[in-house]
C-alpha cells in the first residue's frame, strides 16, 4: 500500500487486496531505506504506485527478485524511469493504469501507448489532443462541467494511430507552460534532461519573467 489510505487509489488497493486475501504492507509515507526493508522483510511482489513513489526508490543499488508486477498511474511515467526500475526490479511485470476519480479506472496498458477499445469508443474520445469521457460512466456529474454531455479531463494527450485509435499522455492541461506564446510540455523537457548521463531527478517549472511571460527553469540532481 503505497498510497494514501484515506484517497481513491489507496481504498482501491486496499479493497483489492482485501477481497484477494493478500497480505497488506503499508509503505506509504515511508523513507527509501525504510520501503527496501519492507520488500525484503515481507517479501512483497506487487507494487502499485505514482511514478513520484518509484522515483523516490533511485537510484536502484539494489534489486528485488521476488517483486513480479510493478503497476503505475497517476502521472507521466517516463521511459527512462521505467528503465531504471527495471534494474530494481528484474523479474517484475509493468502495468501502467489510467484512472479519474470521476469515472474510476479506464486503461491498462504495457508502456505510455494506450488504445481506446471497441467496447469503450462511445464512452472516450479525444478532442484537441484533451482526453474526454461521456457522462454515462462517470460516478456523479453534478459538480462538473460537461459540454454536450461530455465531460474533459485536462489530461492532454498526442495521438499516435487512429485505427485503433492509439495514444499516450503528454500532461495535465494546466502543468503547460506559456513562453512568449508557445506552449511548453514541462514533462518533455524533464525526460530530455533525465537521458543525460549523471542525472537522477529534475523537476522543471515555469518562472514569471516580464519579457516572455514566463521562462523554463529546472531543478537537477545529479549523482555527485
Amino acid at each position: 500500500l503505497a498510497y494514501n489510505p484515506q484517497h481513491m487509489a489507496g481504498l482501491q488497493v486496499f479493497f483489492q487486496a482485501l477481497l484477494n486475501k493478500n497480505t497488506i504492507v503499508n509503505v506509504f509515507g515511508l523513507d527509501r531505506n525504510q520501503i527496501y526493508s519492507c520488500i525484503k522483510q515481507y517479501n512483497i511482489t506487487h507494487l502499485s504506485a505514482t511514478p513520484t513513489f518509484y522515483k523516490m526508490l533511485l537510484p536502484a543499488n539494489e534489486s528485488f527478485n521476488k517483486v513480479l508486477q510493478v503497476t503505475y498511474g497517476g502521472e507521466r511515467f517516463s521511459e527512462s524511469l521505467q528503465n531504471n526500475m527495471t534494474t530494481l526490479f528484474p523479474n517484475a511485470k509493468f502495468t501502467n493504469v489510467y484512472a479519474s476519480t470521476e469515472a474510476g479506472a479506464l486503461f491498462a496498458a504495457i508502456g505510455n501507448h494506450f488504445t481506446i477499445s471497441e467496447k469503450m469508443k462511445p464512452f472516450v474520445k479525444i478532442n484537441d489532443n484533451e482526453l474526454m469521457i461521456h457522462r454515462s460512466i462517470l460516478a456523479s456529474a453534478d459538480d462538473l462541467e460537461l459540454e454536450n454531455d461530455w465531460y474533459a479531463t485536462g489530461d492532454m494527450v498526442n495521438l499516435i494511430n487512429h485505427n485503433p485509435v492509439t495514444f499516450n499522455f503528454l500532461s495535465r492541461k494546466n502543468e503547460m507552460i506559456n513562453v512568449g506564446g508557445s506552449k511548453v510540455n514541462p514533462n518533455e523537457v524533464e525526460e530530455i534532461i533525465m537521458s543525460m548521463t549523471g542525472i537522477i531527478d529534475v523537476k522543471v517549472y515555469g518562472k514569471e519573467n516580464s519579457l516572455m511571460g514566463n521562462i523554463i527553469c529546472a531543478d537537477i540532481v545529479t549523482e555527485s
